[in-house]
């Protein structure tokens, strides 16, 4: 099987309780989303979430990551976000009777909590505290969002990638004897996706980075140099 539930070694309350979304809610309150969820575990690459789907969970995701994703016209893939631990994704479908309005796809193994949409709202109807947390979470990805797509507008292409290179950083970027890095994990194809560029602007722009000392490319790795330099690129402040 390419997912199934698992009994995680803790009370899957306890694991509610440590995602922020539910922290320091009452413990009678999380016994009762626990009773409708499932953790899961995703393989890298199944598809979690099919477009056009009718949506009927909610999903939290507790280690991994997931990309969400649409096709052109030319069915061509096209990266909307990447989305880590602790946050979430399906919640579209939660407020109307819609589809699915995108793909979700796991980048290595990942797992999730899959929440019972139904039970979740007459709950959250109940306790008005939840839905504000929803909100405001949503509040907050509307304005990375709003932000990615100005510069997406007027950025050049360095300011594009850079600010992309340096996101995957702040969000999965670790260090190896002090230089920072990322894992290069994601192809050309999917880079240029992230960055609102063609495939050949991202390796030219790349090349760039490294001939200018900023990047540096090597054992499946993309190490930032001069993470100073890759901010100024992408004019982050």
């Amino acid at each position: 099987m390419t997912n199934r539930d698992h009994q995680d070694v803790y009370p899957l309350r306890e694991t509610l309780e440590g995602i922020p979304l539910f922290h320091g809610l009452p413990v009678p309150l999380l016994e009762q989303i626990s009773s409708f969820s499932r953790i899961r575990n995703y393989r890298s690459s199944h598809r979690i979430i099919q477009a056009n789907d009718l949506g009927s969970e909610l999903f939290l995701v507790l280690s991994g990551s997931v990309k969400v994703s649409i096709e052109d016209r030319e069915g061509r893939e096209i990266i909307l976000a990447v989305v880590y631990p602790p946050d979430f994704f399906g919640e579209v479908s939660l407020w109307d009777n819609g589809t699915r309005t995108a793909n979700v796809s796991a980048l290595e193994a990942t797992r999730v909590v899959a929440i019972e949409k139904e039970p979740f709202l007459r709950l959250i109807r109940e306790y008005p505290e939840i839905t504000l947390r929803l909100l405001s979470a949503l509040s907050a990805r509307l304005r990375e969002t709003d932000g990615k797509l100005m510069h997406m507008a007027y950025g050049d292409a360095y300011e594009k990638v850079s600010r992309t290179l340096f996101g995957l950083f702040e969000k999965e970027g670790e260090t190896d004897g002090g230089v920072p890095f990322i894992n290069d994990r994601f192809t050309r194809q999917e880079l240029a996706s992230l960055s609102g560029v063609s495939r050949e602007t991202v390796s030219r722009s790349l090349g760039a980075f490294v001939q200018a000392g900023i990047l540096r490319i090597g054992n499946g790795r993309i190490y930032i140099l001069n993470i100073d330099r890759l901010k100024k690129e992408g004019r982050i402040p």
